[in-house]
């Protein structure tokens, strides 16, 4: 027993059993770390896994939307029993595939409309194309924070007419006060836009993003303006129509285009104390509202609205003032568009056509004196074949007005312009703005009217 207890004293002394221990522990202790480690890049493993998964998982709903978005594409651009296969069922949701969140006025507004005939918010009612929105905030609730930069909304404005696309960038605060912030003015070649059809959609949608991105306007909602020229409006009495349809005879008779490519847009107005009415009709080329609806699906900010220049305006024009007939004249270059109308009443478009470019020269008086001798002999004539009298004043706007006249000088007799009423008040300083560019000498007139239609549309 001693011997064998000696045995031990000296192995456990001896350096090679010291070796041997240390070596057994450092091993024992480099397989718990090699555990630890190989349990953590397992974890690691799990993890990276259920993370992929998620992340495809996404990318495949991303892509199976984005399908289906695809699929969907054309028939959500419908209007109610147009044909028989009801490709075009409702002119309201045209713009359906561009339905997207934003915040504007510090809520959240869907925006799925095409606002082709403004409806005032004062005079008549909403229905179909302003959906779940709040946009008339009460100003009593909000006023406190009209000062507040950061509730300020930046909107965009895209603009149309004649070879010519203007893109302005405005703010609006809470008790819908407008700021001009950026403008650019750009040419648009024959070969993207042609004498009304969009022919290269990618091509614009690139020019419309360049200007975005100009402007800042990325994620900012759009208001887009048409010319007033790619649209006609007829009023029927609620009685005439058998029903309020595109497919009705009497309907398909007043419109300017073929039946195939027409779309049509109503809306009732009613008259207090009264079963009767009238239906506003709006006429335009289905492939051309097609293919601006296409070039803004590829840009894809959230849209306000497509409406047309002078009809909007002649309709908050009404709401203001108190003259029972309004006679209201849209000069772009290459044609004049006329509207007579009433306040809640009977609305007539003509299109006349010659512009101010036929009589553009050196002498703005003479070319201003021509034009309006003209235009006012071409409205007798029209008066006369409805029996109607020529009244003592007729309203005048549209981007071919500030290359007739200098935004000083007077107009001829009988003419007045819509922005010396000063009906909105806007900010607009060219000065103050970081990108201003213009090809035309003034777009004065186009400024006032930009910011009564967004107006309107608040």
């Amino acid at each position: 027993m001693n011997k064998k207890n000696s045995f031990l004293k000296n192995l456990q002394s001896s350096p090679i059993f010291e070796k041997l221990i240390n070596s057994f522990f450092k091993r024992k202790k480099s397989i718990k770390q090699n555990t630890k480690l190989n349990k953590i890049q397992l974890k690691k493993k799990k993890y990276q896994k259920i993370i992929s998964s998620f992340i495809q998982f996404s990318i495949d709903e991303k892509n199976l939307k984005k399908k289906k978005r695809k699929k969907d594409n054309y028939s959500l651009l419908t209007l109610k029993n147009f044909n028989k296969s009801k490709k075009f069922e409702r002119l309201s949701l045209i713009l359906q595939k561009f339905k997207k969140d934003f915040i504007f006025r510090n809520q959240v507004i869907r925006k799925n409309v095409i606002l082709l005939l403004k409806k005032s918010s004062h005079s008549l009612k909403l229905t179909t194309l302003l959906k779940n929105n709040n946009l008339l905030s009460n100003k009593s609730h909000t006023k406190k924070y009209s000062r507040n930069e950061k509730y300020n909304q930046k909107i965009g404005i895209v603009f149309y007419s004649d070879h010519v696309l203007i893109l302005t960038s405005l703010s609006i605060d809470l008790d819908n006060n407008i700021k001009y912030t950026g403008l650019t003015e750009i040419p648009i070649p024959a070969n993207i836009i042609g004498n009304y059809l969009v022919e290269d959609i990618n091509e614009l949608a690139n020019i419309l993003l360049d200007g975005i991105n100009l402007l800042d306007l990325v994620d900012s909602p759009l208001l887009v303006i048409l010319s007033s020229s790619f649209f006609n409006i007829h009023t029927f009495s609620a009685t005439d129509l058998k029903q309020i349809s595109p497919k009705d005879s009497m309907v398909q008779s007043k419109s300017p285009y073929l039946p195939a490519n027409t779309l049509i847009d109503f809306l009732r107005i009613n008259i207090s104390n009264s079963s009767n009415g009238f239906i506003r009709t709006i006429y335009s080329q289905k492939d051309l509202i097609r293919s601006w609806t296409d070039t803004l699906e590829i840009v894809d900010n959230p849209l306000i609205g497509l409406v047309p220049h002078a009809p909007n305006v002649f309709d908050y024009l009404s709401s203001k003032i108190i003259d029972e007939k309004i006679i209201l004249i849209d000069i772009e270059s290459a044609s004049t568009t006329v509207l007579i109308g009433r306040k809640l009443d009977k609305l007539f478009s003509y299109k006349l056509p010659f512009g101010s470019s036929l009589y553009i020269s050196d002498d703005l008086e003479v070319t201003s004196k021509n034009y309006f001798e003209r235009v006012i002999n071409s409205i007798k004539i029209i008066l006369d074949d409805n029996n109607e009298e020529l009244i003592s004043q007729i309203f005048v706007m549209g981007i071919g007005l500030d290359k007739l006249v200098h935004k000083d000088d007077s107009l001829p007799l009988n003419f007045k312009r819509v922005s010396d009423l000063k009906l909105t008040n806007f900010s607009y300083n060219p000065k103050d703005m970081e990108i201003h560019e213009l090809i035309s000498k003034s777009i004065e007139t186009n400024i006032d009217s930009f910011a009564l239609i967004l107006k309107s549309c608040v």
